[in-house]
């Protein structure tokens, strides 16, 4: 008999994803707060993120909307997150990859491949998120490998050069960006995930590698501009793309590489999508989970 529960690895996979989605759109914002205490601001989102996950991974094991209503609002406030991260993400792909290409085009075809994909099950959206990780991988290895030739140590400045308020507002904002996305866990169902028992660890293990990913991205940007540069571009991760076409041996095919920043918000918004029509089409176990 075919096993239909999903996987610790793919559950993890899909959970990664979800934790690194924020960096590409949004971290120029938070750079703008914290300036060259970013990194401070990154670990005290970090540590934020970690422990009111305990409390979304405890509200999972126990609590399911049962109000008609509840549900109503529930999906029209991820609706909003939905058009909002689309139009994000279409712009993204404009300013970084399609410079010349017409905006409600990419929008509409970046639609439609979510659509597709939100028609499968969450079982199925969590395998993709799987074979999206073994593609991942190597596209992050070689762009470490290839930014590492553009460090520059001159950059490095003495911490606590910006105020606590605003190192302290950069961690919040850095919160909300990775907390939105993981909350999308909530409405997996508890007991259509294998090994119920060894979640927790695998689910942390995902953030946490989600965070250092994250970290090691930051860092490589960091030591590559100066703080005015990186906060004079909407995408600044895109400044150490750019330097691998003249670093690395891979040369006009470093765009390739950054692709894998458009697999997080592809899960992601296919996430919400099959969280939106779950809530709609009343699949859920309305009562109380024991």
């Amino acid at each position: 008999m075919t096993n239909k529960k999903i996987g610790l690895l793919q559950l993890a996979s899909l959970t990664f994803f979800l934790s690194i989605s924020s960096f590409p759109l949004f971290i120029e914002k938070i750079i703008k707060i914290s300036k060259s205490d970013t990194i401070i601001s990154i670990i005290l989102g970090s540590l934020l993120t970690l422990i009111i996950f305990k409390v979304i991974l405890s509200l999972r094991k126990k609590v399911k909307p049962k109000n008609k209503y509840l549900k109503i609002f529930i999906s029209i406030l991820l609706s909003i997150i939905f058009i909002y991260l689309l139009l994000e993400t279409t712009t993204f792909i404009k300013d970084t990859y399609l410079s010349s290409g017409n905006f409600y085009s990419i929008l509409i075809l970046l639609l439609l491949m979510c659509l597709v994909i939100s028609l499968r099950e969450f079982r199925e959206l969590t395998s993709l998120s799987l074979i999206l990780l073994f593609i991942f991988i190597p596209l992050f290895i070689i762009n470490i490998i290839g930014s590492s030739f553009s460090i520059d140590l001159t950059y490095l400045k003495v911490p606590f050069t910006s105020s606590i308020t605003n190192i302290i507002n950069g961690g919040l904002l850095f919160f909300i960006y990775e907390i939105i996305p993981l909350s999308l866990l909530l409405f997996i169902p508890y007991k259509e995930i294998d090994a119920l028992k060894k979640q927790d660890k695998y689910l942390y293990l995902a953030i946490i590698s989600g965070i250092i990913v994250i970290i090691i991205d930051y860092l490589l940007l960091y030591f590559s501009s100066s703080i005015n540069v990186l906060t004079s571009y909407n995408y600044p991760f895109m400044l150490t793309i750019n330097s691998l076409s003249s670093t690395f041996i891979l040369g006009r095919l470093s765009y390739l590489i950054s692709f894998y920043l458009l697999f997080s918000q592809l899960i992601t918004l296919s996430l919400i999508i099959c969280v939106i029509k779950q809530l709609m089409w009343n699949k859920y176990n309305l009562k109380t989970q024991e």
